[in-house]
């Protein structure tokens, strides 16, 4: 949670201070690194969060997100041959989908709309709850679309690599 509340102030050296104390006391995972990579980026230090994500990758070559954010860090650069290969990778590692929220969740929502304040949340919530994946299905939309962007503007349609 303070790695969270860093990130909401936009403070990503204190966030990556925290990912570090977890892989210091749990020992390397993806979702540490691959954060730790995002925050790297976001501070605008691309060399380090394509560092972090590739040792992310190191311990799991499967990571969606590793891949999503290096396919995004090299697109950035305009290194389209990267961005390819990242891209692919990442739709071969598409994670399921979230299930959806139980209806019992929406149902509450409704009877405590009563309550102002909690009405206000349920209006801001509701598309939120109702699709948990929309931001990775628009990510896969769009990776879609760069995939035929690039075959169109370079003519391979060459199968992905594993990092």
């Amino acid at each position: 949670m303070k790695a969270a509340r860093c990130i909401g102030r936009k403070d990503y050296a204190r966030a990556i201070s925290y990912y570090e104390k977890v892989k210091e006391s749990e020992g390397p995972n993806p979702y540490t690194l691959c954060m730790m990579a995002q925050c790297s980026e976001w501070a605008g230090d691309s060399e380090s969060a394509i560092r972090i994500a590739k040792e992310a990758l190191a311990i799991d070559s499967m990571h969606f997100e590793s891949h999503k954010l290096l396919a995004e860090i090299y697109l950035a650069r305009k290194d389209y041959e990267k961005t390819k290969r990242y891209v692919q990778n990442a739709l071969h590692n598409y994670p399921e989908p979230l299930p959806g929220p139980p209806r019992l969740l929406f149902w509450l929502l409704r009877l405590l709309s009563i309550i102002p304040a909690v009405r206000r949340v349920e209006k801001a919530a509701t598309d939120e709850i109702k699709d948990p994946n929309k931001d990775t299905r628009k990510w896969f939309e769009w990776a879609n679309e760069y995939l035929k962007w690039h075959e169109e503007q370079f003519g391979d349609t060459a199968e992905p690599t594993v990092h």
